[in-house]
C-alpha cells in the first residue's frame, strides 16, 4: 500500500499540527498495516499514534525539501556540473545510465506518448574511497608513488521519473516514510528473533540439565545402574538456568503486550532522525577523482554532495536530475535480440 495520501500534504509548506484530520487518520492506518495490525486492538491507538506519525510527516517533508534543486543532467550539464563529472566518467556514461536504468524502463512501461519533452528524477550513487599509489608533480619534479585517495561513484541508480521535480520530490518523501515504517517493524521483529532465540537456548540448557542428571544417578536410574564417573556440577547449571529465564522473562514483560508493541512504533517514528540522516560531504578532486587538498594549488573542482545515510552503514549520495526526455538512447529489443542469436547459431 503506498503512501497516497502523503501527496497532498507534501504538494505545501510543512507545518507541524497543520495537517489534515482525515489524511493524518489514513496516515496512521498506513503505520498500523505496515507494523502489527493487531495494533488496532489497543484502546486509543490512533490518539496514541497521532504525534509520532506526524513527527514522521513533518520530518521527511522537511528532509527531501533539503536536498538542492534538480540539476541538468545532458551533455552541456555534465561539463558544466563538477559533480556530475565527479559521478560519471563520461558523458556517454551518463546517457546511458539515464536511458537503461531500472527506473527508466519502469517509468516508461506507463508513460505517455510522446513523452514529456522534460524529464525528472532522483540520482543515487555509492562513494567509494580507496588509499592508492600515484604520481604528483612538486614543482618541476615528477614524483611517484606518492599515497593518494581515490574517489569512485558505484551503483548509480535512476529512480522516480516523472514529468516534474514536484512529483519526483513527492515520491521520495513516500519512500522515506515507508522506510521509517520499515524500521519501526524491524524492532518489532527484532525483540521477537531475540526471544525465540532465548527460548531456544533455555531448551537447549534443559536438555543438558536432563542429561546430566541422569548422568548423575539423581534419579531412579540410579537404583540401576553404576554411578558417574565424574561429578556434575548441577547447581553451575541451575544457576545458567535461572540466568537466562530472567533475561527471557524481562524480554516477556517488554513484549507481551500488544501496548507495547505500539509504544515501541511510536518510540521509532517519534525520533526519525536517528535513523534516517541527511550529511554534507565536500570533496576537492582533480579531473581523475583523486582527493586533492583545497590549498594546494593544484587544478582540482571542489563540491558538495547530500548523503542520504540509512541506519549505522548505509550512504548514498542524492541528487534530483533533469534532463530532455530526447536524451534518451533506444530501449533494446530483447526479444528482437534473442531472435537473431537463435539465427546465428543455426
Amino acid at each position: 500500500m503506498a503512501f497516497r495520501f502523503l501527496q497532498s500534504i507534501f504538494s505545501g509548506v510543512s507545518q507541524p499540527g497543520k495537517f489534515d484530520k482525515e489524511l493524518m487518520l489514513r496516515g496512521i492506518e498506513r503505520v498500523v498495516d505496515g507494523t502489527d495490525t493487531r495494533l488496532r486492538a489497543v484502546s486509543h491507538y490512533r490518539r496514541k499514534l497521532w504525534d509520532p506519525v506526524e513527527r514522521t510527516i513533518d520530518f521527511v517533508v522537511n528532509f527531501v525539501n533539503a536536498l538542492p534543486p534538480a540539476v541538468v543532467a545532458d551533455r552541456q550539464g555534465y561539463m558544466t556540473d563538477p559533480r556530475l563529472r565527479a559521478l560519471f566518467a563520461s558523458p556517454e556514461t551518463l546517457r546511458e545510465v539515464l536511458s537503461f536504468s531500472d527506473g527508466t524502463r519502469n517509468y516508461l512501461k506507463q508513460a505517455p506518448d510522446p513523452l514529456p519533452a522534460e524529464l525528472f528524477a532522483g540520482l543515487g550513487a555509492v562513494r567509494v574511497e580507496k588509499n592508492v599509489l600515484g604520481i604528483e608533480m612538486d614543482g618541476e619534479i615528477l614524483r611517484r608513488d606518492v599515497p593518494q585517495v581515490a574517489v569512485n561513484f558505484r551503483d548509480h541508480r535512476l529512480v522516480f521519473l516523472n514529468d516534474n521535480e514536484q512529483a519526483t520530490r513527492r515520491e521520495l518523501m513516500r519512500r522515506a516514510a515507508d522506510y521509517l515504517i520499515a524500521t519501526a517493524l524491524q524492532g518489532l521483529l527484532a525483540d521477537r528473533v531475540e526471544k525465540t532465540q532465548l527460548e531456544q537456548q533455555q531448551r537447549k540448557l534443559l536438555q543438558q540439565k536432563a542429561a546430566l542428571l541422569k548422568q548423575g544417578q539423581a534419579g531412579l536410574e540410579s537404583l540401576a545402574g553404576p554411578a558417574a564417573s565424574e561429578p556434575v556440577d548441577l547447581s553451575a547449571l541451575e544457576r545458567q538456568l535461572q540466568d537466562l529465564e530472567t533475561e527471557l522473562n524481562q524480554l516477556r514483560a517488554d513484549t507481551a503486550t500488544l501496548d507495547q508493541h505500539l509504544a515501541k512504533v511510536a518510540t521509532t517514528l517519534s525520533g526519525p532522525e536517528q535513523y534516517l540522516q541527511l550529511e554534507s560531504v565536500t570533496l576537492t578532486l582533480d579531473h581523475t577523482n583523486i582527493k586533492v587538498s583545497p590549498d594546494s594549488g593544484r587544478v582540482a573542482n571542489s563540491m558538495t554532495f547530500q548523503e542520504i545515510v540509512m541506519g549505522k552503514d548505509r550512504r548514498v549520495a542524492a541528487l534530483f536530475v533533469r534532463f530532455p526526455s530526447s536524451e534518451l538512447l533506444p530501449q533494446p529489443d530483447f526479444f528482437k535480440e534473442a531472435n537473431r542469436l537463435l539465427q546465428s547459431i543455426r
